[in-house]
């Protein structure tokens, strides 16, 4: 039996400017503002805490390869 769970390891939470910063390396970076359109077009959840927003990084990974594979080739 597989277990599916509802929401997000705490250990996969970060910050949306820790987000952009992982996404810098990927050689597809982002904005902010992109990060946080992501969220809200997939509904994706988030937690508040200390006046910083946490988002899945597997969540954004995931919004990231949809917008990237979207993208028309570079000729």
């Amino acid at each position: 039996m597989q277990v599916i769970v509802p929401y997000s390891v705490a250990s996969d939470m970060m910050t949306l400017q820790d987000v952009r910063g992982q996404l810098a390396e990927t050689g597809y970076p982002v904005t902010l503002d992109d990060i946080a359109g992501w969220i809200e077009a997939d509904g994706l959840y988030t937690e508040h805490y200390r006046r910083k927003v946490y988002v899945s990084y597997s969540d954004i990974l995931m919004a990231h390869g949809d917008r990237v594979a979207r993208k028309p080739a570079a000729t």
